[in-house]
């Protein structure tokens, strides 16, 4: 009977050799396509992070427009109180106009 695992270790050992032997001699090659590679990872990386952030920035302009949007319905919805009030009688016509006049000029309470 023939002995294969003591063929087969040998081979093995050849080809393990012959990949070293072209590994210390193209060691540039290697390293070239090592740097090229960790640049196109950090290329695309850049660009992840940036989409990102821009993702983020319409977000929160998203949010800061829902926010105003929100802040001047309540406004609207504050002078309606106060023009019932107003028809009903329950105020004055001065006391309506400060009210108003209050109401439109205050700023958002929110200061960021």
């Amino acid at each position: 009977m023939k002995n294969t695992s003591k063929s087969g270790g040998c081979l093995l050992a050849l080809i393990a050799l012959f990949a070293f032997a072209v590994l210390i001699t193209y060691w540039y090659v290697f390293l070239g396509l090592a740097l090229l590679g960790g640049a196109i990872w950090y290329y695309y990386h850049r660009q992840k992070l940036a989409a990102a952030a821009a993702a983020a920035a319409q977000a929160a302009q998203q949010a800061a427009d829902q926010q105003q949007q929100a802040a001047t319905a309540a406004k609207i919805d504050r002078i309606r109180a106060f023009k019932a009030l107003l028809d009903e009688g329950a105020i004055t016509q001065a006391e309506f106009d400060a009210q108003k006049a209050k109401l439109l000029e205050q700023d958002d309470p929110l200061d960021y």
